[in-house]
């Protein structure tokens, strides 16, 4: 008898005895109904207690960079080495950060823009902007536990 390829898996056989052999059926990353695609905001990747059920979670890459720096921010070795291990736990659910592109940065302006039409300064927030303009370019929720930098600017949020 004939031994399959590598990943495929017989799924019939021919009159003769052979096995005839399909692609495995493709799993799509799509998401789940009833799920809502959602970008964290760094204060939620730090919080112990956040709820994310019913959500696809990503990250930016701006929140890696966040983290990053708190790591060696850090005061004391048993601070710092705490940082790190959460920062190593987060990379091994979460995998790459969403890069900030040129859309992303369109949509950054856009929303630095919104701020400033409202008598309010970007100074200060740059990075929970990039991380809301990430959420924007998407089309996706941004879960943050700080919702003021960025209320009123039309970003879909939810407080977690």
């Amino acid at each position: 008898m004939a031994s399959a390829p590598h990943g495929f898996t017989p799924q019939a056989w021919t009159s003769n005895g052979n096995p005839t052999y399909e692609a495995p059926e493709k799993k799509t990353p799509l998401t789940t109904p009833g799920r809502r695609k959602a970008i964290l905001d760094t204060s939620v990747l730090i919080a112990a207690d956040a709820d994310l059920s019913g959500l696809v979670c990503q990250i930016s890459a701006v929140s890696y960079a966040e983290l990053h720096f708190g790591v060696h921010a850090a005061r004391g070795d048993e601070a710092r080495l705490a940082r790190q291990h959460r920062l190593t736990l987060i990379q091994a659910i979460y995998g790459h950060g969403i890069a900030f592109t040129d859309v992303t940065a369109h949509h950054y302006g856009l929303l630095c823009g919104r701020l400033k039409q409202q008598g309010r300064s970007p100074r200060g927030r740059a990075m929970d902007l990039m991380i809301a303009a990430t959420a924007l370019s998407l089309g996706a929720v941004l879960v943050t536990r700080n919702a003021a930098d960025v209320e009123g600017l039309g970003v879909s949020l939810l407080i977690r």
